[in-house]
C-alpha cells in the first residue's frame, strides 16, 4: 500500500503511539466523504425552507415536510457524520422499522400532489408548462423521491437478516446457524417492542452493591447446570462515558439469551463523575464478581468473557489489558466500541482548529483537563500478545464511532 503509517497528529497533548499504531495504516477518514454531508445539507435546507414558509411561501422552492423525508431517507445508506451522525445512530432503528409506513405516505403524498397539480390542466384554463413543472418539482417530486428512498430502505433492512445468516452458515456451518436459531430463546413481548422495556423485575435480577461506589446487576442462574462453574459474562455498558446505566441499554437482550443459555450475567453500573472512576468501578466489581464466583473443578480460575457497548467497549478493552485479570479472561467481546478516544487513527471530525471532536470531547468532559490520565485511558496502546481473543462487532455506516 502507498499509505503511509499511522502518526498522531497532536504529540504534545499525549504519549506517542504504542508499535501497534505505528504498524497500522490509516484508512480514509469516512468524514472526508462528501456523500457524509448530504443529510446535513438536505436537513438545514429543510429546516430553512420550513422557518420562511409561513412568513413568505412565494420564495420557497420546496415543501418543507418533503424536503424533510428525503433528507431521512438520504441517512439510510451513508455515513452521517456528526454532529446530525449522533442523532441518526440514536434513530436508526425506530426509521428502519418505520420506513415501510414513511415510504407508503410518501407515496401517496406525491401520487396527490400530482393529481392535485395536472388537474387544472384537464378544464379551460390551462396553466403555462413551467408554472406546472415548478410546483411538480417543488412538491409532489420530492414526495416521490422520498418514497422511493424510504422504499429501498425497507426492502434492504428486509434482506439484511438473511444476508447475514448466510455469512454466519459460510463460517460456522448451516447446521450450527440452524441450531443456534431453534434453541434461541424467546424474548419477552414488552424487549421486542423496545430493548429499553426489558422487564427487570419479571427475571428478577438483583442489583448488589460493590465496595467503592459501584453496583453490579446479577442475573439469575437458570436450572440445568448442575454444580459446575457457569462461564461468566460480564458487561459495561455505553452512554458517552457521562450516562446510561446498567438497565438503561440495547445489549439488556443479549444479557438475557446468554442468561438462559447457562451463563451467569453481571452488568456492572459505574460511577461517571469523574476519571478515573469509571474503570475504576468497574475493576472493581469485576474483582467482586470473581471473588463470589466457585473456581472450576481442575482449581483454576473462573472462566470469564468481557463485553461492552461504545463507551463501555472502551472500559472492557481497558479491563483486559490488565494483568490481574488475565488468568480468569477467556475473551472479550466489544459492540461499536470507541478505541481511540484520543483520535490517534485521525478518523473523527476534526474542528476547524485543534484536535478532533472526540479528543477534544474525550480530554474536556471525561478526562476533565486532566492530561496526565491519558495513558492509561488509550486501549489502542496497551494491546499486547496477552489480550485476550477479542471479537469486535461494528457498523460500517457508524456516524458516531467509524470503524
Amino acid at each position: 500500500s502507498s499509505r503511509a503509517p499511522c502518526q498522531t497528529s497532536y504529540p504534545a497533548m499525549s504519549p506517542s503511539p504504542a508499535p501497534l499504531l505505528d504498524l497500522m495504516e490509516m484508512p480514509k477518514p469516512r468524514w472526508k466523504a462528501p456523500a457524509a454531508w448530504i443529510p446535513h445539507v438536505l436537513l438545514v435546507h429543510a429546516v430553512v425552507a420550513g422557518c420562511l414558509f409561513p412568513l413568505r411561501p412565494a420564495v420557497v422552492w420546496v415543501d418543507p415536510f418533503a424536503a424533510l423525508s428525503v433528507a431521512l431517507g438520504s441517512t439510510y445508506r451513508s455515513q452521517v457524520a456528526p454532529p446530525l451522525g449522533l442523532a441518526i445512530d440514536a434513530g436508526s432503528a425506530v426509521l428502519l422499522k418505520i420506513s415501510p409506513l414513511l415510504a407508503a405516505l410518501s407515496t401517496a403524498m406525491g401520487a396527490w400532489g400530482f393529481a392535485d397539480v395536472l388537474a387544472p390542466l384537464r378544464g379551460p384554463g390551462r396553466e403555462d408548462a413551467v408554472s406546472v413543472m415548478a410546483t411538480v418539482c417543488r412538491g409532489p417530486l420530492l414526495w416521490l423521491l422520498s418514497g422511493l428512498l424510504h422504499g429501498t430502505a425497507a426492502a434492504w433492512a428486509a434482506t439484511r437478516a438473511s444476508s447475514a445468516e448466510r455469512r454466519f452458515a459460510a463460517v460456522l456451518g448451516a447446521e450450527a446457524v440452524g441450531a443456534a436459531q431453534r434453541e434461541r430463546p424467546v424474548l419477552p413481548m414488552t424487549a421486542r417492542l423496545h430493548p429499553l422495556l426489558f422487564p427487570y423485575k419479571a427475571f428478577e435480577i438483583q442489583q448488589v452493591d460493590v465496595p467503592g461506589g459501584a453496583t453490579v446487576d446479577m442475573w439469575p442462574l437458570q436450572p440445568g447446570g448442575g454444580d459446575a462453574a457457569r462461564p461468566i459474562f460480564f458487561f459495561v455498558h455505553g452512554g458517552a462515558w457521562r450516562g446510561g446505566n446498567s438497565r438503561m441499554n440495547p445489549s439488556c437482550l443479549l444479557l438475557h439469551r446468554l442468561s438462559m443459555r447457562g451463563w451467569q450475567v453481571c452488568a456492572v453500573n459505574y460511577r461517571k463523575r469523574r476519571w478515573p472512576q469509571h474503570i475504576e468501578d468497574c475493576g472493581a466489581a469485576l474483582r467482586f464478581v470473581l471473588g463470589r464466583a466457585p473456581a472450576e473443578q481442575d482449581g483454576e480460575p473462573p472462566r470469564v468473557v468481557l463485553g461492552g457497548a461504545s463507551a463501555g467497549g472502551h472500559l472492557a478493552a481497558l479491563l483486559a489489558s490488565q494483568p490481574e485479570f488475565a488468568p480468569a479472561l477467556r475473551g472479550a467481546v466489544l459492540l461499536y466500541p470507541a478505541l481511540d478516544p484520543a483520535d490517534d487513527l485521525q478518523q473523527f471530525l476534526p474542528w476547524p482548529f485543534g484536535p478532533s471532536t472526540i479528543r477534544w470531547f474525550f480530554q474536556l468532559v471525561v478526562l476533565r483537563g486532566n492530561r496526565d490520565f491519558w495513558d492509561e485511558a488509550r486501549p489502542l496502546a496497551k494491546i499486547t500478545p496477552a489480550f485476550p481473543p477479542c471479537l469486535a462487532v461494528h457498523g460500517e455506516l457508524d456516524g458516531l464511532a467509524p470503524v
